[in-house]
């Protein structure tokens, strides 16, 4: 049996400090309203959020597999939710475009390339990123190999270029592989796809 030892306790805080403030300026910078019932509201999510994920958090901090603390950039993880939102923005008018256009232009494809990236948690966030752009879908993340579902193939540009890989990349210290490096698949036939895999 695996014996994890205790993280000293200045750790601890300083771990769930940078998680407090991450919340806040999210909650922040997607709510825009800053009134003291909007405030208080926010600061009662925040504390069920981190009571709620205090499980999670501790073993981020305890399983040696997982130290990134030491790697973060706090420049780039500070920038990245804005830059996320701007995509989330760009994104929801090129959703909106297609389903207003008279011929519906949908052309769904599967994404299937390799991010590079080690550390769980960067993956993770990878993979939540493109979920909450519209018009995209992370159905697998398997090592450092991911799968994509995207209704046109013009809503992946970010992914197709590396731009989204490089920026999470970019937060954890992370190398990030080069587009010619991700061995990116353009997958039309989906039915076979999920023959072929499931």
């Amino acid at each position: 049996m695996e014996v994890r030892k205790k993280a000293p306790a200045s750790r601890v805080v300083g771990l769930y400090l940078f998680v407090l403030i991450v919340l806040s300026l999210l909650w922040m910078a997607f709510s825009g309203k800053f009134d003291w019932l909007h405030l208080s509201y926010g600061v009662l999510s925040i504390v069920l959020v981190m009571a709620l994920s205090r499980r999670l958090i501790l073993r981020l901090d305890t399983d040696p597999s997982q130290d990134w603390i030491p790697h973060v950039h706090w420049g780039w993880a500070l920038s990245y939710p804005f830059w996320l939102a701007w995509q989330i923005f760009v994104a929801n008018f090129q959703v909106a475009w297609i389903v207003m256009h008279p011929r519906l232009p949908i052309d769904p494809v599967l994404l299937r390339f390799r991010c590079g990236m080690k550390a769980d948690l960067a993956k993770v966030i990878l993979g939540n990123s493109i979920t909450l752009t519209p018009g995209t879908f992370t159905l697998l993340i398997e090592d450092d190999c991911f799968l994509v579902h995207c209704i046109h193939p013009s809503l992946a540009s970010g992914l197709m270029d590396g731009s989204m890989q490089r920026k999470v990349a970019q937060v954890f210290g992370e190398h990030a592989l080069l587009e010619s490096e991700m061995q990116m698949e353009v997958l039309r036939d989906m039915d076979r796809y999920v023959e072929e895999h499931l």
